[in-house]
């Protein structure tokens, strides 16, 4: 089971996407702007940030910048319907453009939080 936070303003996105988290077994925290996401952040332990761009307070990428600062470990799927390019070169571990379909979601969630082991040589 892992904790992920999800960062979305659009409530009902971040109630869908909490149901079908939660569904697949994993502990899932919410924010709906980036003030409250960087709070978050800063007092829990977490396996994977799901962050859209477009937030209030404090925009995806000034969350981003300050996760890769503070822990630059956590690993970040960005789900927004801007551009690749909005991240500014900013490096996530993948990226979904809005709409997105749920396989879509789930492939995603499945590469970020267990990897393909490198094959052995």
């Amino acid at each position: 089971m892992s904790r992920i936070l999800i960062v979305e303003d659009e409530e009902v996105l971040t109630d869908s996407l909490r149901d079908i988290l939660e569904g697949e077994g994993h502990q899932v925290l919410t924010a709906h702007n980036g003030l409250d996401a960087l709070g978050t952040i800063g007092r829990e332990q977490l396996d994977l940030v799901l962050l859209d761009l477009m937030l209030p307070l404090v925009d995806g990428l000034g969350v981003l910048e300050t996760l890769r600062r503070d822990a630059p470990a956590t690993p970040v799927l960005v789900v927004t319907s801007c551009g690749r390019e909005a991240l500014k070169g900013q490096p996530v571990q993948g990226f979904l453009r809005k709409p997105f379909s749920l396989e879509a979601l789930l492939r995603a969630l499945k590469a970020v939080l267990h990897p393909a082991a490198p094959a052995p040589r």
